[in-house]
Order: structure tokens, then sequence, then C-alpha cells
């Protein structure tokens, strides 16, 4: 089983190393710890992801898992432990921009929605605006509130 824990200010490094060398966006200085998740294995990151919250609405960042992992269930438990931090935050929906993992993160049930149904708070987001080019794919997973 893949342990997810929320980010350690030692883990910063990594993660960046690992979105570079994936060629993926850095990490919004603003997104606190408590919403950057990873992954360790052997000692160091091997996967992690971020969510930026903007009005009771999340926009998942960074999702990147080393190749050399790759395939054994870490993006999925990363993913599916974001989706858990944000049912704890109350949040109603996440929202993700894609170039090439539509596939696999409609396998975790996000769907693709078109641009003018993204609500502005995450359209005013520095990723959306900077990353959503034209070709990328934008997705969407409803979270029902939990009691």
């Amino acid at each position: 089983m893949t342990e997810t824990s929320k980010a350690a200010r030692k883990d910063l490094d990594a993660i960046r190393a690992l979105l570079e060398a994936n060629r993926l966006p850095a990490l919004p200085g603003e997104i606190p710890l408590s919403n950057v998740l990873v992954v360790l294995g052997d000692g160091s990151v091997v996967g992690a992801i971020a969510l930026e919250v903007a009005c009771r609405r999340g926009l998942l960042h960074s999702a990147v898992v080393a190749p050399s992992h790759q395939g054994k269930g870490i993006g999925t438990s990363l993913v599916a432990s974001l989706v858990a931090r944000a049912h704890e935050l109350g949040l109603r929906a996440l929202y993700l921009v894609t170039g090439d993992a539509s596939d696999f993160f409609a396998r975790s049930g996000f769907s693709a929605v078109e641009r003018t149904e993204v609500p502005r708070e995450i359209q005013a987001t520095r990723q959306y605006r900077e990353q959503c080019s034209d070709s990328a794919a934008v997705m969407c997973l409803p979270l029902s509130t939990r009691l």
C-alpha cells in the first residue's frame, strides 16, 4: 500500500526537482504545506500533488510521480488523498488542467468540462491563467458535502 503524507519543508527541493525533471509547472508559493502531499520511497520524494483553494473550490496542481515509480498506484493514491483533503476543507469541487493525463484523471472520477463552466475563482488563479493553453483539457470532480 502506498502511503501519502503532508509534505514537510525539507521535501520542497525534492518536489521542485521532480517537477522540473517532468517539465511540470513549479508549485506556487502561496499553497500551504498542509495542501501539498507526497509519497516517499527509498527515503526520497517519489510523488507529489498539491491543492490550491479558491472560494470553496480547489485546483489540483502538479501531480507528478517519478518515472521509476510509475505504474505502482502512487498517482492514484495521491489523487485519492487530495480528494480526501478537499473533503476535509469542505470544498465543493476540484478542477485541474492537463495536457496529456485526461485518461488517468478520468479513472479517478474527473470529467472534462467546457472552459465556460469553470468558476471565475478558478479562472483567476495563476496556474489556470498561465498554464491553461488552448490544447489543455480542463476537468472537474464535483464533491458531495460530508455531514
